[in-house]
């Protein structure tokens, strides 16, 4: 794993490169690109000492708008995508009026994210360059090519590693919360090159059976709220059943990553 300035500094590039070249039509993968980039940058800030806090949430203030409308247009290609795995036998037109709907809102999305890029893409790449090259100073000193773990983002790490494990039972109702908090503490973790390998296969597990669950949950929100209980049951039926075993899997998956992982001490688990 590359050292902690090295992984916060490609963080900040691909961030960088991202607001810069997004074109007018932006490909899925360019805007989960943009996306993720943002939400790493966001756990970097988040991770660093106090003294720091000031800067990055002016930083964090200016991504804002652009992350979410990124988020936008991110589920619907992400929708897309699943409606796409539905077999169209038995559900007359109904897979085809939810894919155009989806469509347009994905144009839709796109248009706002256009927006936001144009009000806000200059100047937080500009902070985004500033805030750059601090971090990676403070981020320089801390490791020091002295092979120690990262101390400097290992206070958000115990933290983070402690609430996953305190977490209340999971359910439909908080699992995509413990889910940003897992990707969260991964992030994090990332930055630190000593960092358990197996413990972060983990948490990359979890973060994407809850991230399948809660896909499945919007789209199952969305085509009740569009398509007609009566005319689209069949589909509506399919949905809603593909949505219940992905939650059952992502339950599994969350339990098994705290019964695994988070009962050994919390210094041991982030290998410190």
């Amino acid at each position: 794993m590359a050292g902690e300035p090295e992984h916060a500094q490609k963080a900040f590039h691909d961030l960088d490169k991202a607001l810069k070249g997004l074109p007018k039509n932006p490909a899925p993968a360019q805007v989960h690109k943009l996306r993720t980039s943002a939400r790493r940058v966001e756990a970097i800030a988040g991770a660093l000492p106090m003294d720091h806090k000031k800067r990055s949430s002016r930083l964090l203030k200016s991504l804002a708008p652009v992350r979410k409308a990124a988020g936008g247009v991110r589920d619907m290609d992400v929708l897309t995508a699943n409606i796409r795995k539905l077999k169209q036998d038995g559900t007359g037109d109904s897979l085809a009026r939810l894919a155009e709907h989806l469509h347009s809102a994905r144009e839709e999305g796109a248009s706002h994210l256009r927006r936001a890029l144009n009000r806000q893409s200059k100047s937080a790449r500009r902070m985004l360059k500033r805030y750059s090259h601090k971090v990676r100073s403070v981020l320089s000193v801390e490791s020091n090519g002295n092979g120690h773990h990262a101390t400097a983002v290992l206070p958000a790490a115990k933290h983070l590693a402690r609430e996953l494990a305190s977490w209340p039972t999971l359910s439909g109702e908080n699992i995509h919360n413990f889910r940003l908090k897992v990707k969260e503490l991964r992030y994090v973790l990332q930055l630190d090159e000593k960092a358990d390998e197996e413990f972060l296969g983990a948490l990359g597990i979890v973060k994407q059976r809850i991230g399948d669950w809660h896909d499945w949950q919007e789209l199952a929100e969305i085509a009740h709220e569009f398509l007609e209980p009566t005319r689209d049951y069949a589909l509506l039926n399919r949905i809603d059943e593909i949505t219940r075993e992905n939650l059952s899997r992502a339950l599994r998956a969350a339990n098994t990553l705290r019964r695994q992982h988070m009962r050994a001490p919390i210094t041991h688990v982030l290998g410190c």
